[in-house]
């Protein structure tokens, strides 16, 4: 199932923008529609983002996150 960036910042609490840098550092990359390039996410990356969400309430850096997630 695919999710646009609204329905993940409703589910997840967190606001579209936050998504966006998310996107933009590469610490949770959404998946692009081709035809027009509108930013999606998959259960997969729902996931990383609940982990991210855990660490950030934990009180670690983004830089940290990612290099915690990517080991």
């Amino acid at each position: 199932m695919k999710y646009s960036v609204k329905q993940v910042s409703e589910i997840a609490g967190v606001t579209r923008r936050t998504l966006h840098h998310y996107d933009e550092i590469k610490l949770l990359p959404a998946l692009r529609e081709p035809e027009n390039n509108y930013r999606f996410y998959t259960e997969a990356e729902l996931l990383r983002l609940q982990q991210i969400i855990f660490y950030r309430t934990l009180g670690f850096e983004l830089a940290e996150i990612a290099e915690v997630l990517d080991q």
